[in-house]
């Protein structure tokens, strides 16, 4: 039997096992490496609304619009103009966009 008992076989083959486990965990290490985000990429460094001002416009498009599944979700947010913020939704039957200020006043809703 060339020299190799089945012991000794299975605890080769649960070695060379461990180790090909090992490089592939290796391999999916991600911290550190490639290329950092640059500006104009999705998540750079822009000022979005504030969170509660999002779920709000979310919340009057789904009610100006009557939308009764309730799945109207912020999906990006920027300023507009000097105290406000265009907040773009996405729902089952399309996309809409709202302008909001900085109190929470929403100053308009459009389906596009």
């Amino acid at each position: 039997m060339n020299g190799f008992t089945k012991d000794a076989l299975r605890k080769q083959t649960g070695t060379q096992l461990a180790g090909l486990c090992l490089l592939l965990v290796a391999g999916c290490n991600t911290s550190g490496s490639g290329p950092s985000p640059t500006a104009g990429s999705v998540r750079s460094s822009g000022t979005t609304a504030p969170t509660d001002l999002q779920l709000l416009c979310a919340s009057k498009t789904a009610e100006e619009l009557e939308i009764t599944d309730g799945n109207v979700l912020p999906v990006s947010s920027a300023p507009s103009g000097e105290n406000a913020y265009q907040v773009n939704l996405t729902f089952t039957e399309g996309q809409a966009v709202c302008i909001i200020d900085e109190t929470g006043t929403v100053q308009s809703i459009n389906k596009v």
